[in-house]
């Protein structure tokens, strides 16, 4: 069973490398930091590795974390929340140590030693907590708690998301069991735009498009609008998540140009599988939420997905 062979490569390990994407999001983070937390308790030596910074400043990390780099050599490797392997740190001294992929995108191409992936799980953060509940429920505490719940609210929009069942509730309410305060953790994801963000996302919405049958709506997101404003994409984190608030409109893409002239795109939705999508043009995610990268430049870009719609 994959949860057993899981639990023994674990146990059985000693130096213990934990990954996640590109731009860690506060999922990915928050799984990892909770990784860390537990198996530190088991004694073992744990370093994370992200490919980039994450996108926002995240309080609540490993111990130990690098950017791009690693300094511990591995015997095994925990991969959170990456559905390929293009998105991960994962140089060539990496393809010989035993990897557990832990993940809840549809779009997951990851060949792990083991691979537990539930696309029904609202978060990565989610399902760790069912790891961690079988595998070693005396070594949650409040600290662990706090990381899972803070990934399970960031993933869910704080239980706006489709993807937020019952299941996501209820770990949710054992997360609260612990000692955590959801209020807390839901403000400091929600409460977090400063005055010139605020001014920024009002450009951007401001020149939003809607085709003409009301059934997507698209923004761009230029390096201009980011140096007049004096932010960095950072800045637009959660914009999609806003656009897709509009009434009657089905699909929302934010386009946001990259320094390198390049375009990063993220698709929302009500009810059209947008991953299919994104997977036409080497992207993924979740029937609702997806995400790609295009080597062009956005104008090119902008048109070519939205003839697509």
């Amino acid at each position: 069973m994959a949860l057993t062979r899981a639990w023994q490569l674990i146990q059985s390990a000693t130096n213990i490398t934990l990954l996640t994407h590109y731009k860690p999001d506060a999922d990915g983070v928050s799984a990892c930091a909770a990784l860390d937390i537990v198996l530190r308790k088991m004694g073992k030596t744990v370093q994370a590795v992200y490919p980039t910074k994450p996108e926002t400043n995240l309080s609540r990390q490993p111990q130990d974390s690098l950017v791009a780099h690693h300094t511990l050599t591995p015997d095994l490797i925990i991969a959170c929340d990456t559905a390929n392997y293009e998105r991960l740190y994962y140089p060539e001294a990496f393809h010989r140590v035993p990897l557990i992929n832990i993940d809840h995108h549809v779009s997951n191409s990851i060949m792990g030693v083991v691979n537990i992936i539930n696309p029904a799980a609202a978060s990565t953060c989610e399902e760790l907590f069912y790891l961690f509940m079988i595998w070693c429920p005396e070594l949650i505490d409040a600290a662990v708690a706090e990381c899972l719940l803070f990934g399970i609210l960031y993933d869910s929009q704080v239980f706006h998301t489709q993807s937020t069942t019952a299941r996501t509730l209820r770990t949710a309410a054992a997360c609260i069991d612990y000692g955590v305060n959801m209020f807390a953790l839901s403000r400091e994801l929600l409460a977090n735009k400063t005055p010139t963000m605020i001014h920024l996302w009002g450009d951007i919405l401001q020149s939003a498009t809607i085709d003409t049958e009301k059934q997507a709506a698209w923004a761009v997101v230029r390096q201009a609008d980011l140096k007049r404003h004096g932010v960095t994409l950072d800045s637009i984190v959660g914009l999609n998540n806003f656009l897709a608030e509009i009434a009657l409109i089905d699909v929302t893409i934010l386009f946001c140009e990259a320094e390198d002239g390049s375009t990063k795109i993220s698709l929302r939705s009500k009810t059209r599988d947008v991953n299919l999508l994104a997977g036409r043009l080497g992207g993924g995610g979740h029937k609702n939420a997806a995400g790609l990268g295009m080597k062009m430049p956005i104008d090119q870009a902008v048109a070519t997905l939205t003839a697509l719609i």
